[in-house]
Formats: structure tokens, C-alpha cells, sequence
């Protein structure tokens, strides 16, 4: 079999580089997903009345083509909600961002958050900071690095933040004025923080909505299908044992796993070794009891606790749940075994935080393992991705996505880097 384009990966990215070949009338491509059902980690697990994601996967729309493309995507199917984030450390509960509100500190913990912010305004510098350490001890002083940043990040990405470089925070990293976070310790600011103030979501069938209307529209989707073996110089893959020859290749699989599939570059081969990842685990939780104030989701710094983050599932749409059922998914770092006391030392940590009480009544629970999910931003990563994807588009593949092109970025960006991409093959 001989196509024009072979995509690998029917995830949001894979999805939405074929949709906009169709859009584009290009229509000689065949996209390859290794899974009986296309999403990748955008897929949605139905049990029980419940609906669960892989984790939390909210749609942060920011361009008028996100918006255009999501709506006519999802139609009526679509909720638009403000965040309700908190940082739950300590005995303090304190709305997200961290930085933004220091008014809800224990007083010593405030007054120290407030001179390390006047010490680091006084000492300002002009030269890039080395590492993310030294990018939050400029923004934020140390008060606010030690109560939350470095204590939250280190679990997060299983590193210390010096070992790590500040490439990703832009997006990611609400970066309140000096005047601002001041503020802040005498009162609740009226501004909203971050890319992720409002979001969308499907108001039934989790993100798998948003992925099975793209997969409506995708003609030479084959499921079932994992591919083997890569051969950039001849232009072949095997796919289910069988050859295909293309002329252009898209990659959306993670980076170093793809990297591992190349039968003929071993120098790119042996670059995947110097990308790094920080697998997740997650534990999914049902429960039945009485109603609790929604929120979207939590993040737990503290070392005593089990999970980084816990996200109410059934806070993203009334369908997730049925009525009087709560759903939780709980982000725990690294991978874990699942096991009864792993699961009895979570449900105890989110007793202890009130996320839970003693009336809930657990339903069911299921554990999922990600073993891609942040690629690790350390010092090697920015010359090797560069190296590597240049290679690559000179070998006639080019990469997108999240994981494709190993970086830290949102649902819309992969559907934007899939108009990119068509855009580029057409």
C-alpha cells in the first residue's frame, strides 16, 4: 500500500492533522492508531453511569479558530465555566494561583511570602535566569518558592527545580506584578490569573466527544493498527506486519518511543536517551454521598500526601455522574503500584483534606498509568528536540503535538499544530 501521508497516532493532534487534509481536499493519507479507539489520552472511560478521562482534560480555547473549530466540532454539546482551582497545603486553603493570594497564609507563612517578594523586586537582574529555580526566586522571593513552588514542582516533575530550566513556565506559570501579589496578602484580588481562568467542556461523553466528532469527519482512520518498525530512508512502515510506503510522514507518538522505532538512524536512535519523562499514575474514584461544593481541582504540595492534584471529574459536566455520585480522579506522581494500601493511604489523605467524608460511600475505583505524560524540560532537552525534529523534516517527517514535538502545551495548541501541519503538507 502507497499513500501520500502516513500519520502515526489518532490522538487529538493525528486527528486534527487529518480532518484539515480533508478540509484541504487532500484526501490521499491513511492515519494509523494503535488502540481500538482513537484519542489517545483524550480518550474517555464510560462505567457505571460515570465518565472518567484520562486525568483532567479541560479545553482552554484562546484563538478565534479554537473557538470556531471546537463549536462546530461540539455543537450544543459544549460548557463554558469559570476555574475553581485551589492549593490545599498545610491547615491553609488557598485559591489558585498561589502567588495571587496570599491573604489566605497563616500570618507567619504571609509575612514571610511578602519580604521575599520585596527582597527579590530590589534585586532585579537582567540576565536569563539559569534555571526554574532561579526564575521563581525572581519572580516570586523565597518565601513563596519554599511554601509552594519548589515543594509542588519537585513532586510534579521528580526533580529539584534547579535541575530544570524555565523554558516551559510562559503559559503555564501566572506571573502576577510585584504590586499585585502584594496586594494580594491584604485581600482577594478581583483579576483572574492564568490561561486556565475559564475553560471548556463537552456537557455528555467526556473528551471522548470532542475526539469521536473529529474522528467523524477522518475517512482513512485504520484502528487496531500499531506500527513496528519505521524506515525513513526507503519511506516504509509496518503496520500490522503489513508495508506501507508513504511520502511524508506525520508524527504525533511520544517523541523517544517513536525515536525507538527507527530501523535505519541510529544517531537519532540514540538521541531518544537524552529525552526525559515523568510517567503519572492515576486513581479514579467513585463515590455516593452527600453533595460537597464543586471544585475543578486541587493541588496538594505537601510531602505527607500520596497525589500532586485532585481533580472533581464530575465538576466538568452533570453527565459525568449520576445523581447523588461524586467522581474524583487523583494524580499521583511516578508510577505506582496500585495495590489495597496504596488505595487505602489515598483515601485516607483525602479524609484528612475534607475532599471526602465518612458518609461517602465508595462505588468503584480503577487505576490508569500514563507513561508519557510531561516531558521533562531539563537541560539537555531544548538542543536535543531541535537536533532531532530538524532531522527529521529533513528525512520528510515532520512531528506535532504535545508528545511529537516533546513539549508542555494544551488541547487546543494540538488541534492548531494539526492545521499547521496539513497546512505544511499541502
Amino acid at each position: 500500500m502507497h499513500v501520500r501521508t502516513l500519520i502515526l497516532g489518532a490522538g487529538l493532534t493525528g486527528l486534527s492533522t487529518a480532518y484539515h487534509l480533508e478540509e484541504l481536499g487532500q484526501t490521499d493519507y491513511l492515519l494509523a492508531e494503535r488502540d481500538a479507539v482513537p484519542g489517545g489520552l483524550c480518550k474517555s472511560v464510560y462505567k457505571d453511569g460515570f465518565t472518567f478521562d484520562y486525568a483532567g482534560h479541560l479545553l482552554h480555547l484562546h484563538t478565534e479558530y479554537g473557538k470556531k473549530l471546537v463549536k462546530k466540532l461540539l455543537k450544543t454539546n459544549l460548557r463554558r465555566q469559570p476555574r475553581n482551582a485551589w492549593i490545599y497545603t498545610g491547615s491553609a486553603r488557598v485559591p489558585f494561583p498561589f502567588q495571587a493570594n496570599l491573604f489566605a497564609l497563616p500570618p507567619d507563612v504571609r509575612q514571610a511570602c511578602v519580604a521575599g517578594l520585596v527582597k527579590a523586586a530590589q534585586n532585579k537582574k537582567t540576565t536569563a535566569p539559569k534555571n526554574f529555580k532561579e526564575w521563581c526566586l525572581r519572580a516570586f522571593g523565597p518565601g513563596v518558592y519554599e511554601t509552594f513552588m519548589r515543594p509542588y514542582n519537585t513532586k510534579l516533575w521528580g526533580r529539584a527545580p534547579e535541575e530544570m530550566t524555565a523554558d516551559w513556565c510562559g503559559p503555564f506559570v501566572p506571573l502576577p506584578s510585584p504590586d499585585e501579589i502584594l496586594k494580594s496578602a491584604q485581600k482577594p484580588p478581583r483579576k483572574k490569573f492564568g490561561y486556565n481562568a475559564y475553560f471548556y467542556y463537552p456537557q455528555m461523553g467526556g473528551c471522548q466527544a470532542l475526539v469521536n466528532a473529529l474522528a467523524a469527519h477522518v475517512n482513512n482512520l485504520r484502528l487496531s493498527s500499531p506500527v513496528s518498525r519505521v524506515h525513513l530512508r526507503k519511506k516504509t512502515a509496518v503496520i500490522n506486519g503489513k508495508t506501507v510506503s508513504f511520502d511524508y510522514l506525520v508524527n504525533t507518538l511520544a517523541l523517544p518511543a517513536f525515536l525507538n522505532l527507527l530501523a535505519d538512524e541510529p544517531a537519532l536512535t540514540r538521541a531518544a536517551e537524552k529525552l526525559t519523562v515523568r510517567p503519572v499514575t492515576v486513581y479514579n474514584l467513585a463515590v455516593r454521598g452527600p453533595q460537597k461544593e464543586p471544585f475543578s481541582w486541587i493541588y496538594c504540595p505537601d510531602e505527607t500526601d500520596p497525589f500532586f492534584r485532585v481533580g472533581m471529574q464530575s465538576s466538568f459536566a452533570p453527565q459525568n455522574a449520576p445523581a447523588g455520585c461524586r467522581s474524583y480522579y487523583i494524580e499521583l506522581p511516578g508510577e505506582q503500584t496500585p495495590s489495597p494500601a496504596a488505595e487505602k493511604r489515598v483515601w485516607n489523605a483525602l479524609l484528612q483534606k475534607g475532599i471526602i467524608d465518612k458518609h461517602d460511600k465508595k462505588l468503584f475505583s480503577f487505576w490508569q498509568f500514563l507513561p508519557y505524560a510531561y516531558a521533562v524540560y531539563d537541560k539537555n532537552r531544548r538542543s536535543a528536540v531541535q537536533t532531532i525534529l530538524a532531522r527529521l523534516e529533513r528525512r520528510g517527517c515532520l512531528c506535532a503535538g504535545r508528545y511529537g514535538k516533546w513539549e508542555y502545551s494544551f488541547m487546543e495548541t494540538s488541534l492548531l499544530q494539526g492545521l499547521e501541519t496539513a497546512k505544511k503538507l499541502v
